[in-house]
């Protein structure tokens, strides 16, 4: 197993906000105030009483978390402190077993249904479905970057000749869709480097998804990881992919050669992010089914979802080489908010 045409955009402002000492003296104080409050709460309250307070410190948080006024430091910070809370870290799972850390995928592969073909890269693994034209899942391990700068973004996909289907990126031409990363390009390229990216703008990673969800809470999800939680948590696993609710697939309208079928259309996708303890080895997640809509709102607590609802969808099963009662554990619970 693995270990490990957008031209290039100017530096968004969320990523290097300006510095200006009054945001910063006001994040300070914010945290130093919802600290003292959120320490006060642990040592009188009862169990009822911290998770009230905890669930308002939070809402102050996020306000403040998720504003573009304040500096990345700020942000960070304010991160750790809503770490804190238990009502925040979320559950915390035993596997019962020593998992492989240094994997792309926790827990096993998941397991499918319908066959899939399994399709290694270099800092991503892909279940490509045939039959959709598309990646049933896509799983990926990021971490704190090795390089502090991305390559430039390749000017073109390419097609992927280890699969059947052989999508091609014309079959997207005027379709209406962009060609939507499942293994973000940007994110791969920071860990990996330049020739993971590449492996990025293969087809078989790449799904139909309306302009405005690729653009927008779909990119702030895979930016939020790669910015936050790899700082914050250290080295974390995602897996993601897309949902069809409906019986009959609808498809691009592109003219596939030689019989071929065409990229099916999505109705969500799913994203689900799971931090490893490094001392203890307990798992803990976080699952997000996102609609696939021209202009879905910018909010991911919205989207929330348990695991178990995204495998009753997919009819995909992760942590596979997990005890059924550690994946019940895992899987049922709905995050009460995100990390």
């Amino acid at each position: 197993m693995a270990k490990h045409s957008r031209k290039k955009q100017k530096t968004s402002r969320s990523r290097f906000r300006k510095f200006r000492p009054q945001h910063l003296l006001v994040s300070l104080l914010i945290i130093v105030s919802l600290t003292v409050g959120v320490k006060l709460a642990h040592y009188f309250g009862d169990a009822r009483t911290r998770e009230c307070i905890e669930r308002g410190t939070v809402f102050f948080i996020d306000l403040a978390r998720e504003s573009a006024l304040l500096p990345d430091e700020a942000v960070f910070w304010l991160d750790e402190l809503a770490l804190y809370l238990p009502f925040v870290y979320g559950n915390r799972v035993d596997p019962g077993m020593t998992l492989e850390a240094d994997e792309l995928v926790l827990a096993g592969t998941p397991l499918a249904e319908r066959k899939l073909t399994l399709l290694e890269n270099d800092g991503y693994l892909v279940g490509y479905d045939e039959s959709c034209g598309n990646p049933a899942w896509c799983a990926y391990k990021i971490f704190p970057p090795k390089n502090a700068k991305a390559a430039e973004r390749p000017d073109s996909f390419e097609t992927d000749y280890r699969t059947r289907s052989r999508i091609s990126t014309e079959m997207y031409v005027r379709s209406g869709y962009d060609r939507g990363h499942m293994a973000p390009n940007h994110a791969i390229a920071l860990c990996y480097g330049e020739e993971a990216q590449k492996e990025t703008f293969l087809m078989s990673n790449v799904v139909p998804q309306k302009h405005g969800l690729n653009a927008g809470i779909w990119k702030a999800l895979e930016q939020r990881l790669i910015k936050r939680y790899t700082r914050s948590c250290g080295d974390i696993w995602v897996i993601c992919g897309p949902v069809y609710t409906e019986a009959k697939l609808k498809r691009l309208a592109g003219n596939p050669r030689f019989g071929r079928v065409a990229p099916a259309i999505p109705d969500a996708f799913f994203l689900i992010v799971t931090d490893r303890e490094e001392r203890s080895g307990a798992l803990r997640t976080l699952a997000f089914m996102v609609p696939h809509e021209s202009n879905p709102k910018n909010n991911p607590k919205l989207y929330l979802s348990s695991i178990d609802a995204i495998e009753e969808k997919t009819g995909l099963d992760f942590f596979s080489m997990l005890d059924d009662d550690v994946q019940q554990s895992l899987e049922a619970p709905v995050a009460k908010t995100i990390w």
